[in-house]
Order: C-alpha cells, then sequence, then structure tokens
C-alpha cells in the first residue's frame, strides 16, 4: 500500500516550521499570514477546480465539518489555485498594501519552489506555476498603484449624463497613449473603446490585466466614473 499523502493543512505547517528557521519574527510573522489567507482561500474555493469524483468527496466530508485543507494534499495545488490567489482574491479580500502584496507573492513564490523540492508538485506543473509566480511578483505592486491613480483619475471625470454606462469587470485587450480598449467579461467579446485615461495610467497598464470599473459613453469616447480594483488575472 502507498503511503498516505498529507494533508494541505499538515503540509502548510511543515512548511512554516522549515522557513521559521531562516526568518527574523516579523518576516515570520509575514509568512503566517500570507500562509492563513492562502488556506482560507482554499478552504472556500478550492472545490471550483475537483474533478467529480473528488467533489463528491470533499462534499462528503464537508457535511462532517472538514474543510477543504484538511481532506486533500498538495497534489491537488497547481497553477489554477496559485494564480487564482494571488492575481484576484488577494487583491479583492485582503487589507492590501504594496509591500503586503510583495510579501505574499514571495511567500507563495517559496511556497511553491518547496513543493517542488519535496516532490509534491510535478516538474511539469512546477515550471508553469513557478513562471507564473514569478511574474506576479511584478505584477502585483504594478496593478496596486495603476488602480490607486485609475481611482484619483475617476475622481476628476465631468459629472453629468452618460449616452451609455457599464459598470462591470473588464480585460484590458489595446492600449495606446492615453487610451484603453476592454472586453466585458459578461459580454459578447466585442472591444469597448476608447477608455480616456492619462498617459501615465495607459504607459503602467498591461494587456490582459483586469479592472473593475464604472464607466460612461459620451460620443465615441468613454470615462472612468469609478474604479474598484485592478489584478493581473491572466486568461488560462
Amino acid at each position: 500500500m502507498g503511503k498516505k499523502e498529507k494533508n494541505l493543512h499538515r503540509v502548510f505547517r511543515e512548511f512554516l516550521a522549515e522557513q521559521k528557521q531562516n526568518l527574523k519574527p516579523q518576516s515570520y510573522s509575514s509568512y503566517e499570514t500570507a500562509m492563513r489567507y492562502f488556506e482560507f482561500y482554499l478552504d472556500c474555493y478550492g472545490s471550483e477546480y475537483l474533478i467529480e469524483e473528488d467533489l463528491l468527496r470533499y462534499e462528503k466530508l464537508l457535511e462532517n465539518g472538514r474543510q477543504y485543507c484538511e481532506i486533500f494534499g498538495p497534489g491537488h495545488i497547481g497553477f489554477r489555485e496559485i494564480e487564482d490567489f494571488l492575481s484576484g482574491y488577494i487583491i479583492l479580500n485582503a487589507p492590501i498594501s504594496k509591500n503586503f502584496l510583495k510579501v505574499t507573492a514571495r511567500v507563495m513564490h517559496k511556497l511553491v519552489q518547496w513543493l517542488h523540492e519535496k516532490g509534491c508538485m510535478a516538474d511539469e506543473v512546477y515550471e508553469k506555476t513557478n513562471k507564473r509566480v514569478s511574474k506576479l511578483k511584478a505584477d502585483l505592486p504594478a496593478t496596486m498603484e495603476v488602480s490607486k491613480l485609475i481611482s484619483e483619475y475617476a475622481g476628476k471625470s465631468p459629472h453629468g449624463k452618460y449616452a451609455e454606462e457599464l459598470n462591470s469587470r473588464f480585460t484590458i485587450k489595446k492600449i495606446e497613449p492615453g487610451k484603453l480598449w476592454f472586453e466585458d467579461f459578461l459580454g459578447s467579446g466585442k472591444l469597448i473603446g476608447p477608455v480616456l485615461v492619462s498617459k501615465d495610467i495607459s504607459s503602467r497598464c498591461r494587456v490582459g490585466w483586469t479592472v473593475v470599473l464604472w464607466i460612461g459613453k459620451k460620443g465615441d469616447e468613454w470615462r472612468i466614473l469609478d474604479s474598484r480594483a485592478v489584478y493581473p488575472l491572466s486568461e488560462y
């Protein structure tokens, strides 16, 4: 009989215990916080990517009071879970700062490398996930800065009636100096734009980033009326 896989809760405790040996107390506290958010994310949303057999098992054990991280092992986390956590969940659900985002991305990077070193993450999963986390380490602080700039810019938009208004989540599809074009997550795939922004904002944005905005149209142009978030969620 093969060796039983440790559950994620236990694996995460082992990861933190090893990291603690090389960290100052304040740094370790940041690691604990990041891992606590990740574990909570998995317990709430990890089941979204389960195959039918695992989902049935999860639902049965959940009724008995067990959580995702108590049921499954490291074989049930990979690119999609890390991607969703870093590029979406943590931005929308944590009291973030640029430093917190940097630390959280660093912790996830360490975790991915550690899982691979321990033989808990397959080579192909590791290569894809490690590459994405490396990019997110730079993108996360950048999206936070852009989010701040867009919020300030939206506050300067002229008041009044607009011919059309949209309040949704969009993907940035095209960028020109001072202009952005979006695709609505819930729309037909048609490009929306140009959406006017400052040249500073457009120079910092990246195609593929997600923005949560309220925009209004006057003539052939759109203006940002309000902004909730900017995050580097990729299309996978």
